[in-house]
């Protein structure tokens, strides 16, 4: 790390020293969740990385590539990428991961609009029928076996279905 990146770090530290959204990753990597309290399909990560050169020559490397955005379509990614990184020229040769969250912390809204959900409700949609399934499956499991009670009146009504009709002990030595 370089003398402005540690200056940086030590910024952000003082900054975000309560806040239990953003995280340290590595040295050189840090994210920031933005959660949603209404609605948990609009939160999102963004993490933001700092290349060898950082800030003096190269930009900070931003993505929306975590787990926890999964819920969230490639092409939502990339209008949110973009949206932030309009903004990197003003911010150029500059230390810049507080500005970029705070870019969106400002414009958190037009960065939820983005997010459609559109592959949650589909998702949502799998989740029900498969636990319909496990349902299904557990009451299976449930009623495999038969009590003594059940299978007398069963081979009473329909007779034995799996020998042929042959009857009762036709293969029984004596």
């Amino acid at each position: 790390m370089n003398d402005d990146q540690i200056d940086e770090l030590e910024v952000l530290q003082s900054i975000y020293e309560d806040d239990t959204n953003f995280k340290k990753i590595a040295d050189t990597s840090y994210c920031y969740k933005f959660i949603c309290d209404d609605n948990e399909y609009k939160s999102f990560m963004l993490q933001v990385t700092w290349p060898k050169e950082y800030p003096e020559e190269e930009p900070a490397i931003i993505d929306l590539d975590s787990f926890f955005n999964s819920h969230i379509k490639e092409e939502e990614k990339e209008v949110m990428l973009n949206k932030i990184k309009s903004q990197y020229e003003d911010w150029m040769g500059m230390a810049m991961t507080f500005s970029i969250v705070n870019h969106v912390l400002d414009n958190l809204e037009e960065f939820r609009d983005v997010i459609k959900n559109e592959n949650v409700v589909e998702r949502e949609e799998k989740e029900a029928i498969l636990l319909e399934k496990t349902k299904k499956h557990v009451h299976l499991e449930t009623t495999k076996g038969l009590t003594k009670g059940q299978k007398r009146r069963f081979y009473d009504k329909f007779g034995n279905i799996d020998a042929d009709d042959k009857p009762r002990g036709w293969n029984w030595s004596m």
